[in-house]
């Protein structure tokens, strides 16, 4: 159990000092040349999560300023720390790289080490949740990045390729519209789709099926008889979060034979891939992504060995469920060992593409171009559901399948970057990377709208330096 330091709060202070001094040392990009226009913000960042705040301090260290960043939480609980991530620790390790912008100060390590110590750093393998979760509302703060809580996008229009983009909100104070010239949707595993519950489940009654992203009462699964379908890392936290909570049983279906023994992430997480994920062709990274959800990778082992510590808990391997029913007081689950029965089934079968499902898409996803689009109808059906994500440009950006500029514009950093983008481009591993391509994008796009307006200043700048010509008299101050 971690202990923050007796002298935590001065430590941090010092170490906010010390940030604001390596941020003055590194001094960003120079200047700030990008700020709201005729009320259109440059850019407005959905998601106030470790994407949203990572991208929003990098364009400001690039002089992007009047960045608008939203959230549809309530503040302070953006991400999925305090919801449905039921893990005890991250699933990646603690040392992976960071984009800390020119300002070591504020890693993880760093504020990590300034509450519990070098010695706590030193004697955890992976980052504690609730540990991360203070971490981003530090960072949050001391990036003096200011988030607009409870907010939702309900809708997302494009016009014309040169008008701003349309953001119609709705929040504590009601419903507004927010122009900007870009958007990032940095919104999580969720981003280009939603859950995925499978259509067997469809005839139970509301209350005895649950997502495990859902918001689950526990303590009301006390004494109840729990069946789980999945056994990614997140069917073992549900598990074992349902028996902490005095679960009667709980077992957890997998359709595989066994648990898989590889993790292709692990390999993933070097510079070379994350910084130019982007450089394989179409057929590359269509063949990288379905190798990837061919093999899987194995729950973490703090998870499974968190579920079997009950005596309440079973493992059950090449078990996909073939038919559920409802019998009126229980649920009956038929699977190649017999017939199971339960009180409530958990759904741990990840998520879906499907752009129409987000309300903030919805208007422009019909004419966003997919990868189905981009494949032969036999590769396409290799994988369904990879082909329904989003066909992402350079630059994050949708495609138009009319060929319109504007919809380039709406960036996804999120989930739905996955086969485009590369899936570690908005996660953790993966952040020093993407963030740091899409700060560049953006960046470079807004550079070209205002490109005739930086010339017309240059050629217009007329303010003297200065300059003494002869001898340095006493009167001239050395610099």
């Amino acid at each position: 159990m971690l202990s923050e330091l007796p002298d935590a709060a001065a430590r941090l202070a010092a170490l906010e000092r010390e940030a604001a001094h390596q941020a003055a040392l590194s001094a960003g990009d120079g200047r700030s040349w990008v700020s709201a226009r005729d009320g259109v913000r440059p850019v407005v960042i959905v998601g106030a999560g470790q994407a949203g705040l990572v991208l929003a301090r990098g364009l400001r260290r690039r002089g992007i300023d009047d960045v608008v960043v939203l959230d549809a939480a309530p503040a302070g609980a953006a991400g999925p720390w305090t919801t449905y991530a039921r893990m005890h620790t991250l699933r990646t390790p603690k040392d992976i790289a960071w984009p800390t912008w020119g300002t070591p100060a504020v890693s993880p390590r760093a504020w990590f080490e300034a509450v519990y110590g070098a010695e706590a750093w030193d004697a955890i393998e992976y980052f504690p949740t609730t540990a991360w979760q203070g971490f981003l509302q530090w960072y949050r703060e001391v990036s003096d990045i200011t988030v607009v809580p409870s907010t939702r996008v309900t809708r997302l229009l494009t016009t014309t390729d040169d008008a701003p983009l349309e953001l119609h909100l709705d929040g504590p104070d009601g419903q507004w519209l927010l122009p900007a010239r870009h958007v990032v949707l940095a919104t999580g595993i969720e981003g280009a789709g939603g859950r995925h519950i499978p259509a067997l489940l469809d005839g139970l009654p509301a209350d005895r099926v649950h997502h495990t992203h859902d918001d689950i009462d526990f303590a009301a699964l006390a004494g109840r008889r729990i069946g789980i379908l999945g056994a990614g890392t997140g069917a073992f936290d549900n598990a074992a979060t349902a028996l902490e909570h005095g679960a009667a049983s709980v077992d957890v279906h997998m359709r595989r034979p066994a648990m898989p023994q590889i993790s292709p992430y692990r390999w993933m997480e070097f510079a070379g891939l994350i910084e130019n994920y982007g450089s394989f062709t179409d057929a590359q990274k269509w063949a990288f992504n379905v190798h990837l959800s061919a093999v899987d990778q194995p729950a973490t082992q703090n998870a499974l060995w968190r579920a079997h510590a009950f005596d309440e808990f079973r493992f059950l391997t090449a078990s996909p469920w073939q038919h559920v029913e409802w019998t009126g007081g229980e649920i009956a689950v038929t699977t190649p060992h017999g017939i199971h029965r339960y009180d409530v089934v958990l759904a741990a079968t990840g998520i879906a593409a499907d752009l129409v499902r987000r309300p903030e898409l919805a208007t422009v996803a019909r004419d966003a171009v997919l990868w189905s689009d981009r494949l032969t109808p036999a590769d396409a059906a290799q994988n369904p559901g990879l082909a329904a994500f989003p066909y992402l440009d350079d630059d994050f950006g949708l495609v138009d399948r009319r060929g319109g500029e504007a919809m380039s514009r709406i960036h996804m950093f999120n989930h739905g970057a996955r086969i485009s983008q590369g899936m570690l481009s908005h996660q953790i591993p993966g952040l020093v990377g993407g963030a740091t391509k899409l700060a560049a994008a953006l960046s470079r796009r807004l550079f070209q709208r205002d490109a005739d307006a930086l010339l017309a200043e240059y050629l217009a700048y007329d303010v003297p330096v200065g300059v003494h010509i002869g001898r340095r008299s006493a009167a001239v101050a050395i610099g």
